[in-house]
């Protein structure tokens, strides 16, 4: 046996005095797997003292602690520093982004939207129809049945465009309408009574005149057969009728009052037409701050209209397109040429359309109220109204006579809806309701975009008592409503409603999900950090040579399987009776 051994030993199996170098462990069923990763490898003989070159390696192990502690820490501080940065300026590159975007501009997405919108407007149009012309001419209420909704769809397009250098640009909108029957109460070809608008215009421009004056205007009005109620179908009433006071009025009215159209209709020349007027708004390259806001409109930036700069004033945009970043503070305007004035819009509500969260806004309701309630509107008094009434009309009214060509008439919310009770008592048949005659349109803020758009306005006649004139008998004061009207977006394209919604989520759900990122990934590494650093400090002195109690506790762990004595010579019995014979 003793010789077999030998001979194992002959062919090259390790003497004892190899075994303490040897990379190789005995099974020592006292020393767990999980410790073996912290023995320590065989060192090379080089001539020295093997205590001095462990200590050189467990120097060289607690340096690249050091390193490592290092890194990670600087590491998870450039991560969460990361992640405040993405927190305070994410949003901020992507509304820049997304501005860019918005500038109007030839070959642009959101040019091609604003110059052709891929929308389906309607305007519905609700005529009133009066039932006792007869009793109402006698001093009796006027009966109303309204009959509607007539509904046109409409396609719009802006055309006859001009780029300037200063950042805005020129153009024309246009509608063109199609009737619609499917969707409509009854044809164009229906008719409707009430009253003669030419005629009742005629005698309310003569009321001041000397009797003699007047006599003469009745006279006229029978040779040319007119009469103070008149029947015409609806499609007369839209698009125009000849008329032989009409065509008189334009021969004999002056200049500024001429009205420059040979049929007389509601609509008249605004079907395929431009026929409101030349604007020219910024495009958003300079400034987001006045996008799409009116420079001018037909060559002015002021209207000639009213008392004061104020109310001449053309203020915010043609309400096709609004500056982004919408809140509940902002009051945003809109100039409506029909209306002859800009039109505040203010916030109403929360609303949600298709998934996507918006802002309700409309227009106060003292819009139209009197000087005494809303003094910001004494401006809007016409000429010698102020003097002759004292009061500038009635609240609920708003005398558009001054734009239109001297023309008794007067604008309200349909329904005379947020007025004074007295227009509602001086009729029979009209019965206001804010949700159903209410004006608004609802936003998607971040781009202040229409989801929804629908706005409301009723045409009145605003009746004087005239002597004198046969055919104005019976007339006395008061709001005489004509027709009524809704035009806007019911809802915008699926592709169009999806993009709004990624606008609106994407960033900040981008922007949280970096940021936590960046926040989680700094939090785990500052953990490993003090965790590391809390191991260390764990032992409360060093040995010499940078030595700490770690290592001399992994010392014991390693000469638990090779006890090495300073000559290297002698084991203890125990380990001894473990090695190859």
């Amino acid at each position: 046996m003793q010789r077999k051994c030998q001979t194992k030993r002959a062919k090259g199996m390790k003497t004892e005095a190899d075994w303490k170098y040897s990379p190789v462990l005995l099974y020592r069923p006292d020393i767990h797997p999980y410790d073996l990763p912290r023995m320590k490898p065989s060192f090379p003989t080089t001539g020295r003292n093997s205590e001095e070159q462990n200590k050189e390696y467990l120097v060289s192990t607690s340096t690249l602690r050091y390193w490592l502690i290092g890194i990670l820490a600087v590491s998870a501080i450039l991560f969460i520093v990361m992640g405040i940065l993405v927190t305070m300026f994410f949003s901020q590159i992507i509304d820049n982004f997304i501005y860019k975007e918005l500038v109007l501009k030839v070959g642009g997405e959101t040019y091609e939207m604003w110059r052709k919108p891929p929308v389906e407007p309607q305007m519905k149009v609700y005529f009133f129809n009066v039932t006792n012309p007869r009793e109402f001419l006698q001093g009796e209420k006027p009966i109303f049945r309204e009959i509607g909704p007539y509904v046109y769809n409409e396609k719009w397009e802006k055309v006859n465009f001009t780029w300037h250098p200063n950042g805005t640009v020129s153009y024309q909108p246009t509608k063109t309408f199609f009737f619609n029957r499917e969707m409509s109460y009854g044809d164009e070809s229906d008719l409707v009574q009430t009253l003669n608008i030419p005629l009742v215009s005629a005698a309310d421009q003569m009321k001041y005149a000397v009797k003699l004056t007047r006599l003469a205007l009745g006279s006229m009005l029978g040779v040319l057969n007119q009469e103070t109620f008149t029947v015409r179908s609806v499609r007369e009433f839209m698009w125009g009728y000849n008329d032989s006071l009409f065509k008189l009025a334009k021969d004999v009215m002056p200049p500024e009052n001429v009205v420059p159209h040979d049929l007389f209709g509601l609509f008249v020349g605004k079907n395929g037409t431009a026929s409101d007027g030349l604007f020219t708004i910024a495009t958003g390259a300079k400034s987001m701050d006045n996008y799409a806001a009116i420079d001018n409109w037909n060559g002015m930036t002021k209207l000639p209209f009213w008392q004061s700069d104020k109310c001449n004033s053309i203020v915010g945009t043609d309400g096709t397109a609004f500056p982004p970043e919408l809140t509940p503070n902002t009051t945003i305007h809109m100039f409506n040429p029909e209306l002859c004035r800009s039109l505040p819009l203010v916030y109403y509500k929360d609303v949600v359309h298709n998934g996507v969260a918006g802002y309700r806004f409309g227009p106060p309701v003292n819009t139209f109220d009197t000087p005494a309630t809303n003094p910001d509107n004494a401006c809007f008094c016409p000429p010698g109204v102020m003097e002759r009434d004292g009061n500038c009309g009635i609240k609920g009214l708003f005398n558009i006579s001054s734009c239109k060509f001297g023309a008794p008439m007067a604008m309200s919310w349909p329904h005379f809806l947020h007025g004074d009770p007295k227009l509602v008592e001086d009729v029979v048949g009209l019965n206001p309701d804010v949700n159903r005659h209410g004006f608004f349109l609802d936003f998607q803020p971040k781009l202040t975009i229409a989801m929804h758009a629908t706005a409301r306005m009723q045409i009145n006649l605003m009746l004087s008592k005239v002597e004198d004139i046969k055919q104005a008998v019976g007339l006395r004061e008061m709001a005489f409503p004509l027709f009524w009207f809704e035009s806007g977006v019911d809802k915008l394209p699926e592709d169009v409603s999806q993009k709004l919604k990624m606008v609106a989520e994407m960033p900040e759900a981008a922007r949280a999900g970096i940021s936590y990122s960046m926040f989680g990934l700094g939090g785990i590494l500052l953990f490993c950090v003090a965790l590391m650093i809390w191991k260390r400090m764990k032992s409360k002195s060093y040995g010499a040579g940078g030595v700490n109690n770690a290592d001399v506790e992994f010392e014991k762990r390693t000469d638990a399987v090779t006890v090495h004595k300073t000559n290297g010579k002698s084991r203890s019995a125990e380990e001894s009776s473990d090695l190859p014979r």
